[in-house]
């Protein structure tokens, strides 16, 4: 019987993204059992959290440049200075979005903790795709990030302009996640693979013109990625979604 290899686990490396995750769950168990949460518990909770995690990203900037890219979890994920980088920007984002949030909240009288909760649990799937060296990897932090999103847009339950960002925003996201994965499942059938280090080495053997699977898979997937991020032309969405989601969350977004 061949003997059972356990992938590498770098937990240094995991580190930002275990702390938004248990941090987002922990806050949510936490207003699940007490009654009545004090007011500023849940932002300070998030800005704390926000914190944690960009002074996280120090020690790995200095691990990275001193021991260089890593890839571990059998190659699924990776570590590099454009991952820390990533990774200190959203906890930023992380923190300027809680500072923001509290004041709208108080004057639209509107319940604060799903709204910290949604935020940390997007940020930990931005994380995930920062460090993803997998499309499937890539594709699940997408979607962590987006499913978030998409109910913090709709958070203004008294506003129709709230709910139908939102319905406008799920829609047209889901749309942007078939091509995507369309996409990527052409990718797959042309290389072989889903690991980005084998995508990039047969795109390096091969003249991409005369693939048509692997250049329609490339084309889809980056017409999933304009959508998700409204670039041009696939920007059409995004007014009437900035018009109608909550101020903070449309920071965010942006």
């Amino acid at each position: 019987m061949p003997p059972v290899v356990t992938p590498e686990v770098i937990w240094w490396a995991l580190l930002p993204l275990l702390v938004l995750s248990g941090g987002g769950f922990l806050l949510l168990t936490i207003a699940s059992l007490v009654r009545r949460l004090p007011e500023a518990l849940p932002q300070a909770w998030t800005v704390v959290t926000g914190l944690i995690v960009l002074t996280a990203t120090v020690p790995m900037w200095d691990r990275v440049q001193s021991d260089g890219p890593r890839s571990f979890l059998g190659g699924m994920v990776a570590v590099d200075g454009s991952t820390v980088l990533v990774t200190a920007i959203l906890a930023i984002a992380v923190v300027a979005t809680a500072l923001l949030a509290r004041p709208y909240l108080r004057r639209e009288d509107l319940p604060g903790v799903e709204l910290y909760v949604l935020l940390l649990m997007s940020a930990a799937g931005g994380v995930v795709m920062a460090s993803a060296d997998d499309l499937i990897v890539l594709f699940l932090g997408l979607e962590i990030l987006s499913i978030a999103v998409y109910v913090m847009a709709a958070l203004h339950l008294r506003r129709i302009e709230s709910q139908e960002a939102a319905l406008k925003y799920f829609v047209l996201g889901a749309f942007a996640s078939a091509f995507l994965l369309y996409g990527m499942a052409l990718i797959y059938g042309a290389t072989g693979s889903t690991r980005m280090a084998h995508i990039s080495g047969y795109l390096a053997s091969t003249i991409l013109v005369q693939d048509g699977m692997l250049l329609a898979g490339i084309a889809l997937l980056l017409v999933g990625l304009a959508f998700k991020v409204a670039a041009v032309p696939f920007h059409a969405w995004t007014p009437d979604v900035y018009q109608g989601a909550p101020s903070p969350v449309v920071a965010w977004m942006a």
